[in-house]
Parts: C-alpha cells; structure tokens; sequence
C-alpha cells in the first residue's frame, strides 16, 4: 500500500506532516520484537516517524541515534529477565548523559511494579510502561502534547510512587518463623464435617 500512498499523496500535492520521531530497540541480548514491530505499525499509521533499530541493540547504538537523530521519545523493548537489566541501565545512561527524552518500557516481562520500583529512579523525565500496543498512540500523544505532557507525566509519577511506596512496606514486614506458622495453620475438624 505505501507505494500507492505515497503516489496519491504526489498527485494531490499533499505533504506528510509528522507528528514526532519515536526511536525503538529490542534491548542488548533480546531477540523479540514482535511486540515493538506492532508498536512501530501502530504509531506510523498515528502520523509519527519511525527510527526501528531492530534487536539486540547496545544501549551506546540507542542513545546516539537518539540524539543524533533527535529523537521525541525511546521505546525499550525486551521480553526475557535479563532486558529488564539492559533496560534499568539505559536509563541510568540517559541520566548520566543528561538527556530530556520519555522513555517508554515495553515486553512481556515488564511490568508497571518493575518499572516504578527499578527503572523510573533511575531517570527524572518521565518512564511508561506501555502494557499494550493498542495504548502507545495515546501515551506519546500525551507526552508530546504541550497542554498534556505535565499532567500526564504528573500522574504517571504519583502512580509510580504509590507503587515504590508498597513494594516498600511489602519487603519491610515481618516473616513469622516456620515453627510458629506450622503452630498456627488452619486446623480443620474434617470428622464433624
């Protein structure tokens, strides 16, 4: 079909008007990227370019093609344990380097938890979780619109915060030893039942 747009677009001398470049990598180490292909399909047919660096990308690869092509937003994608750890340190970079750019977390082994507790510290501009493709669209319109980025990534923070908050108070409370627990299990009287 692109062939065809494109020409219909030269006969009615319609330019294409983009609405940002998202830039996206399948993280070092990680081969999936079916999940960030439909993400790319996705935001191409909302009018945004499209920078797909393909899989196994070296976080040094994604952040100089992000800025050298100025890239509005990242999307990080990984699907197995170990690109949650490429993905942590990439934010750190884009800390380091002092970058300005979203960030958006993609992959079946992401999670809303994960990024909160792990990858968010590591990074002041706003971290989403992208949990579906169907939502990518409205996310990075939100992050790219001048009347709701603060507000959205105001509330992303807050939700994110609530989130570390909890993990918090989950690692923090008190086990019983198993002793006591095995002295306080559930006894049942199976015989007048």
């Amino acid at each position: 079909l692109v062939p065809f747009i494109e020409k219909e677009k030269e006969k009615n001398n319609l330019k294409e008007i983009s609405n940002g470049t998202v830039l996206l990598a399948t993280v070092k180490g990680d081969v999936h990227d079916i999940g960030k292909n439909i993400v790319g399909v996705v935001l191409a047919c909302n009018g945004y370019d499209i920078i797909d660096l393909g899989v196994m990308v070296p976080p040094d690869i994604i952040l100089k093609k992000a800025i050298e092509t100025k890239a509005d937003i990242i999307g990080l994608s990984g699907l197995i344990t170990p690109s949650l750890e490429e993905m942590i340190h990439i934010a750190s970079e884009m800390k380091r380097q002092k970058l300005k750019i979203p960030l958006l977390i993609g992959g079946a082994t992401t999670s809303k938890k994960h990024t909160a507790v792990k990858i968010a510290p590591n990074y002041k501009e706003p971290i989403i979780r992208v949990r579906d493709a169907s939502k990518v669209a409205q996310v990075v319109g939100n992050l790219l619109s001048e009347d709701k980025k603060i507000e959205f990534s105001n509330e992303n923070r807050k939700k994110q915060e609530k989130l570390r908050e909890s993990f918090e108070k989950s690692n923090n409370s008190e086990t019983i030893s198993d002793d006591i627990a095995y002295k306080n299990r559930l006894k049942l009287d199976w015989e007048s039942e």
